[in-house]
């Protein structure tokens, strides 16, 4: 295998590599970036990445069958280092859905072109808020740092899932619970709420409790989320770093 043929077997690689977390809308941060910005960082990732590979990569003339094997394994491995950002938007998309429907909020609704499918209110508010802390606190930074030093964790061709399931298990409910916590003064103001409104409804039957207090659920989301947002940065940027932290490729650029 001549000079050429490694040159381009390990671009090939970083590009399967690097792919799903900068080009794929739904896995990566970046997707409100100009597809040609993307694809800039993209092509300077993969020169950084060959140009620090030192291990030897399968064939591509010699061995196809390997070598398509290893594009596979580093294409799973790219998709598995997209935990890091699609469980943390899962975990705030979750609670914030739960605030939609506890409020009734759920039932005005938006439409995001960008995405082409309708989004809740309190759901936008809050994935927006975690997209602002994920740039304002430089995240991006390090998961591009991250994906550079990957190679040192996992040399191109040898492309495998870097989580374990009982390690997925632990991150998957640990990211959900962090995520509830962003959200949890909400819930339990709007809980409260409800006791009243349950206690008003049993003692005035006849009045139609709910539709009278629904203005006041809904006005009383937005209040008590306002003051949750406040201190959220905190907990949405320990949601990033656990997901980082828990995924050995990107922990290496922390």
């Amino acid at each position: 295998m001549n000079a050429v043929d490694v040159e381009v077997g390990a671009f090939m690689l970083a590009m399967a590599r690097f792919s799903p977390l900068l080009l794929v809308p739904a896995f990566t941060p970046f997707a409100a970036v100009p597809a040609y910005v993307r694809v800039t960082v993209l092509l300077a990732l993969v020169f950084i990445a060959v140009g620090s590979h030192a291990a030897p990569v399968p064939a591509v003339e010699d061995a196809p069958l390997p070598f398509v094997l290893a594009l596979v394994g580093e294409s799973l491995l790219g998709f598995s280092l997209s935990l890091a950002i699609v469980l943390p938007a899962a975990a705030l998309g979750f609670s914030a859905s739960v605030v939609d429907m506890q409020s009734g909020i759920a039932a005005a609704s938006l439409f995001n072109p960008s995405t082409r499918v309708t989004e809740a209110l309190v759901g936008t508010a809050v994935q927006w808020a975690g997209m602002l802390v994920f740039f304002a606190t430089g995240l991006h930074l390090q998961l591009l740092q991250g994906l550079a030093a990957s190679i040192r964790v996992v040399p191109l061709g040898d492309g495998q899932l870097v989580l374990s399931p009982a390690r997925f298990v632990a991150m998957l409910s640990s990211q959900f619970l962090l995520g509830m916590m962003v959200v949890i003064p909400v819930v339990l103001g709007l809980f409260a709420i409800d006791l009243a409104v349950a206690y008003a409804s049993r003692s005035m039957p006849q009045a139609n409790v709910y539709f009278v207090a629904l203005p006041l659920k809904v006005l009383s989301a937005f209040v008590l989320l306002a003051g949750a947002l406040r201190w959220a940065p905190m907990l949405i940027g320990r949601l990033y770093r656990d997901a980082f932290a828990a995924l050995p490729g990107l922990a290496g650029g922390s």
